[in-house]
């Protein structure tokens, strides 16, 4: 398996995760992992903003550059990383399941996961 995969494959372990997706600043999927059902694309396609209007928050609020960011949604929880300046992973969570390790662990994987890519 390629180094990218398994490091995917590695996030998708975690309880409760059912989509891993790596993606381009402009939206567009790169890699994704996960089980069928999802829009990948379409997902992929949104996320952008999510992380503009973010990023656009720290900046109002002087907090700095946006890293991570947890969306709780009606059934699940979406996180939304900065690898790079041009690259975003996305990670969807059932409900009801913590994530702590996970947020640990894409804190301490950013620049590698970017590295692969």
């Amino acid at each position: 398996m390629p180094p990218l995969e398994t490091a995917l494959a590695a996030l998708g372990a975690h309880p409760g995760v059912d989509h891993v997706l790596v993606l381009g600043r402009d939206g567009l999927l790169i890699q994704h992992a996960g089980g069928a059902g999802l829009d990948a694309e379409t997902v992929s396609a949104m996320a952008p903003g999510v992380a503009a209007a973010a990023a656009g928050l720290g900046r109002a609020a002087g907090l700095g550059d946006v890293q991570t960011i947890a969306l709780k949604l009606e059934n699940g929880v979406a996180l939304v990383a900065a690898l790079s300046a041009d690259l975003l992973l996305a990670v969807l969570l059932r409900d009801g399941v913590g994530f702590a390790p996970l947020l640990r662990e894409l804190a301490e994987r950013r620049g590698e996961l970017a590295g692969l890519v």
